[in-house]
C-alpha cells in the first residue's frame, strides 16, 4: 500500500476518493460508490470525506520517513525517541513525530487521533498530553 494522499489527477471534488484509490491500487469509482452508499446511512460518508479532505496531504506533499537516532548518555547504543517535528506539521507536530518514530504514514496517525476524538474525546486528551511531553525538534 502506498502512502495515503489526495489525488491531483483523479478528482471530482477534493481528490479524496481518487487518492484512496491510488493508494489502494483500485478503481476510484468503487471508492466513490462506497462514499455515496455511506451517505444513505446517517451522512457518515460526508463526515469521513471532510475529515480525510482536511487530514490527507496532496500527492506531492508526502512525508519521507527519516530514521531518528539519538546517542544515549549511558551507553554507546543509539535509541530512537519521539519528537514533535517541524516538517509536515498541522497543529503541533505530534502526529508527524509519532509517524516518523513508528515509521507509519502520517495520515494514518491523524485518522486514528480524529476517530479516537469522537470516542469520548480521548484523542484530543492524548494529543494535548503528547504536545506537552514530546520535545520539539531542534
Amino acid at each position: 500500500m502506498k502512502n495515503l494522499h489526495l489525488s491531483e489527477e483523479d478528482k471530482v471534488l477534493g481528490g479524496v476518493c481518487g487518492g484512496l484509490a491510488e493508494s489502494l491500487s483500485i478503481n476510484a469509482n468503487i471508492i466513490r460508490g462506497i462514499f455515496i452508499v455511506s451517505l444513505l446511512f446517517g451522512l457518515s460518508g460526508l463526515w469521513i470525506y471532510l475529515i480525510l479532505l482536511f487530514i490527507l496531504p496532496k500527492n506531492g506533499e508526502k512525508e519521507q520517513i527519516i530514521d531518528v537516532e539519538v546517542k544515549s548518555e549511558d551507553t554507546d547504543e543509539e535509541k530512537p525517541r519521539i519528537i514533535r517535528t517541524w516538517k509536515n506539521r498541522m497543529i503541533a507536530g505530534v502526529c508527524s513525530g509519532l509517524a516518523r518514530y513508528l515509521r507509519w504514514d502520517v495520515s494514518i496517525i491523524r485518522i486514528i487521533f480524529v476517530l479516537s476524538s469522537f470516542v469520548s474525546g480521548i484523542g484530543i486528551i492524548l494529543y494535548v498530553i503528547f504536545w506537552f511531553f514530546f520535545p520539539n525538534e531542534d
